[in-house]
C-alpha cells in the first residue's frame, strides 16, 4: 500500500520530506530514489545539490548535509544507505529509552523538524520497526516496503521491458525467465540484456532462445526432474539429481522443493476432479503460463493416487531424516523409486 501511495505522490509532485525504503527489491529502491531525484533536482544542480552516503554514517554529518542551503535550486536531496541506524539492540524499542542521548535518538528529534527544501531517502535492507527512529519517520514521512513482486507482475513487467527494446516476447517465455530468476528484478534485467543482445536485430524473442540464454535455477532443475518422474523415465530423474548434487545444491532444499511441486500437482488435479478447468486452476493458485504448463503436463502424467502415496511417504521420509535414518539424498532417491512404482 505504501508503494501505491509513492506513486500517487510522485505523479501529482507532491513529496514528502522524509522516505524511508527497505525490503529485498534492490532495482525497486534504486528506482524510485532516481524517480524523485529527476523530480526535485535539475541535472546541471545536482553536484551541487545530490548528497550520497552508503554504509556505516554519523548522525552528524547527515544532519549538517540536510541544513545545508540548496543551491541554484527550491529542493535538495539526501541519501543515505545501508547506514546501520535502523538495526535496533536488544531491549531497544520506541519506549524502552535505551537509545536516549544517542546518535538515533538525536536523529530522531531532528527528523521532527526536517527543513522543507530538504528530502531525505533512507535505504536499508531489513529495519527494525520497534526503534524510535522507525516510528518517526512512520510519523512524519513515508515508510515504503519494496518486497520481491509477484510472478504475474514480474511476467508483465518482463513483457514492457522488451518492449522498451523493440522487441516482443509472449507470455509463456515471458514466464519461463522470471521462474529462472528468483524474483530479482535486477537479476531479470540482467537475463534481459543477454538475450537482447543474443538475437539482435530480430524482433521476436522464442523460448527456445530464452531457454539457451537463460541462466538454469534449481527450480527449473526441479520442473524437469519432476517432468522426468512422471514419464516413468526415473534414470533421468536420478541423472538430474546427480547433475544438482555437482552444482552444490542443498539435498535439503531439493527434496522441499520437489515435495512442493508434487503438492502443487496434487491440488491441480484436485481442481480438475472438481471441473474447474486448466486455466481457471492455474489462476487459482497463482501460476505464471510457464509454471501453469508444467504443472499441468505431470497432473497428466500422474494418478492422483500416486500423489497422495508420494505425499504420505514425503512424511515418513522427513521423519528418518530427523532421526538420523537416512541423509537427504537417500530420502530424494527413495521418493523418486516409489513414484515410478506401478
Amino acid at each position: 500500500m505504501s508503494l501505491d501511495i509513492l506513486k500517487k505522490q510522485l505523479k501529482e509532485s507532491r513529496l514528502q520530506n522524509i522516505y524511508l525504503f527497505t525490503g529485498a527489491e534492490e532495482y525497486l529502491k534504486k528506482y524510485y530514489a532516481n524517480a524523485i531525484s529527476r523530480l526535485i533536482i535539475q541535472e546541471e544542480n545536482k553536484e551541487f545539490n545530490y548528497i550520497y552516503f552508503e554504509g556505516k554514517t554519523e548522525v552528524e554529518a547527515i544532519i549538517s548535509n540536510c541544513e545545508t542551503l540548496p543551491m541554484f535550486s527550491d529542493k535538495k536531496l539526501v541519501v543515505a544507505k545501508n547506514t546501520g541506524l535502523f538495526k535496533g539492540k536488544k531491549g531497544e524499542t520506541a519506549d524502552s529509552g535505551t537509545d536516549k542521548k544517542s546518535g538515533k535518538d538525536k536523529l530522531a528529534g531532528y527528523l521532527e523538524n526536517i527543513p522543507d527544501y530538504t528530502c531525505l531517502i533512507f535505504i536499508e535492507s531489513e529495519i527494525d520497526k520497534r526503534i524510535k527512529l522507525v516510528n518517526t519517520i512512520k510519523k512524519c514521512g513515508l515508510i515504503v516496503e519494496m518486497d520481491y513482486q509477484k510472478p504475474a507482475d514480474l511476467v508483465k513487467w518482463v513483457v514492457k521491458v522488451f518492449g522498451s527494446y523493440n522487441k516482443s516476447i509472449d507470455q509463456m517465455t515471458a514466464s519461463y525467465i522470471v521462474e529462472n530468476s528468483e524474483y530479482s528484478m535486477t537479476e531479470l534485467l540482467n537475463e534481459i540484456d543477454k538475450l537482447v543482445n543474443y538475437v539482435g536485430n530480430k524482433n521476436e524473442i522464442s523460448l527456445k532462445e530464452a531457454e539457451m540464454v537463460c541462466n538454469k535455477t534449481i527450480k527449473s532443475r526441479i520442473f524437469d526432474l519432476t517432468d522426468a518422474i512422471s514419464e516413468g523415465n526415473n534414470s533421468r530423474a536420478l541423472s538430474l539429481l546427480n547433475d544438482m548434487a555437482a552444482l552444490k545444491e542443498p539435498m535439503q532444499k531439493v527434496l522441499f522443493m520437489i515435495i512442493r511441486q508434487i503438492r502443487m500437482v496434487y491440488r491441480i488435479k484436485q481442481l480438475r476432479k472438481q471441473g474447474v478447468r486448466e486455466d481457471a486452476a492455474a489462476k487459482q493458485l497463482g501460476l505464471t503460463p510457464f509454471v501453469a504448463s508444467k504443472v499441468m503436463n505431470v497432473s497428466r502424467n500422474l494418478d492422483i493416487s500416486v500423489l497422495e502415496k508420494a505425499m504420505y511417504y514425503s512424511l515418513e521420509l522427513d521423519e528418518s531424516i530427523k532421526t538420523g535414518k537416512m541423509s537427504d539424498r537417500i530420502a530424494i532417491e527413495l521418493l523418486i523409486a516409489s513414484m515410478g512404482q506401478k
